[in-house]
């Protein structure tokens, strides 16, 4: 496991990053910096399970079961597209389930 992601903590998008659906991958674009990162499949639906609601173990569990693979090679590839995301300031961490619920509604209604 990488350092920075722990199982029970619900990474939540940022609100200033827009996301932009193309023919083959979908694109963030960081308002803050002006800058581009590009989601493949299986990035954008972690991506769209980054809500600040889902524990990084239900990530690894969830896709698991939607792509048929064992949670051990899924649970390897989540956390590097994390902590990518994390690195480029895309995604935080809410640490809890509690703690992800009461962050959405008190900060924002991601999308």
């Amino acid at each position: 496991m990488k350092e920075n992601t722990n199982f029970d903590s619900c990474p939540r998008r940022q609100a200033q990053v827009i996301a932009q659906k193309g023919s083959e991958e979908v694109l963030l674009f960081n308002m803050d910096d002006g800058s581009y990162y590009a989601l493949n499949e299986v990035g954008n639906r972690i991506w769209e399970l980054c809500d600040g609601r889902h524990e990084v173990a239900q990530l690894v569990s969830q896709l698991a079961k939607e792509y048929d693979a064992p949670a051990e090679i899924i649970e390897g590839d989540i956390l590097e597209v994390l902590d990518d995301l994390r690195s480029r300031n895309l995604i935080v961490e809410c640490r809890g389930a509690r703690a992800g619920v009461d962050a959405i509604g008190a900060v924002q209604g991601s999308p």
